[in-house]
């Protein structure tokens, strides 16, 4: 007797439409803010470091509200501020596979923070939505070390300070801490000068001339944007970086 086989029909032979990485990482920063969220919030007050260099047991922070700064020591005392963190970012992601914290992360004013131990960070990795969010994250982390970089080594005092106080306007305006060119900054002009690589005197000089002309007003660590265009243009032809889909978190504040 012949057995006949039958060929798969269309359906059969229909495969899951992929997942659009845009609803992933989506899905991945709601997961990953969750875990944050059922945490205890935690508060550091300005200048306190709550992620700490050599700590055997790092972890990871997701920030609610107030800035922070993530720097290393050289070795003539100097400091370097390599990032800075506005709420809703979370920092010490790289702590998930260095055996301890490589770099301080300190208050720059009184921060609300929700933590988790970097081990428990990697165990939900697992989770393919986690793992691809957490990558992006890390990705975004490297657009900003190398916009630093090439803004360091080609831009003049006053091309770097605006594109600071560009990159800080867009950040918080995607978050939708602001809907106007003002935000608060709890940076100290030396803060500025040791992320920006300029002498204290120096950015004290430039934000006099963008004050005079007109183009970004600083008054006690408030940023008035006048001239935003200006801004934009300080900054072109630096590198850029998709912006990412992320959850909201309720109540972040920038103060």
């Amino acid at each position: 007797m012949t057995e006949t086989v039958l060929a798969p029909s269309a359906h059969s032979q229909r495969q899951p439409l992929p997942v659009p990485a845009s609803d992933e990482l989506l899905l991945g920063s709601r997961r990953i803010r969750q875990a944050f969220l059922q945490t205890p919030l935690c508060v550091a007050g300005r200048d306190a470091p709550f992620i700490r260099a050599g700590d055997p047991e790092p972890v990871g922070v997701l920030i609610r509200s107030g800035f922070a700064y993530r720097s290393c020591a050289l070795g003539d005392g100097r400091r370097a501020i390599l990032d800075i963190f506005v709420p809703g970012d979370i920092a010490g992601l790289d702590n998930t596979i260095a055996p301890a914290s490589s770099e301080d992360v300190i208050a720059a004013g009184r921060v609300g923070y929700h933590a988790l131990p970097a081990v428990t960070l990697r165990d939900m990795m697992a989770d393919h939505a986690i793992a691809l969010y957490v990558a992006a994250l890390l990705a975004a982390s490297r657009w900003r070390a190398d916009r630093l970089a090439a803004s360091l080594g080609r831009l003049d005092a006053q091309a770097r300070i605006c594109v600071l106080f560009l990159d800080m306007y867009e950040r918080l305006r995607r978050r939708g801490l602001i809907s106007r060119p003002t935000f608060n900054l709890p940076l100290t002009q030396e803060q500025i000068a040791d992320h920006l690589g300029l002498t204290l005197v120096h950015v004290n000089r430039t934000l006099h001339k963008l004050r005079e002309e007109e183009v970004v007003l600083v008054d006690r660590q408030i940023v008035i944007i006048q001239d935003l265009d200006r801004l934009r243009l300080a900054g072109k032809g630096l590198p850029q970086a998709a912006e990412l889909p992320e959850a909201a978190d309720h109540h972040l504040s920038s103060a």
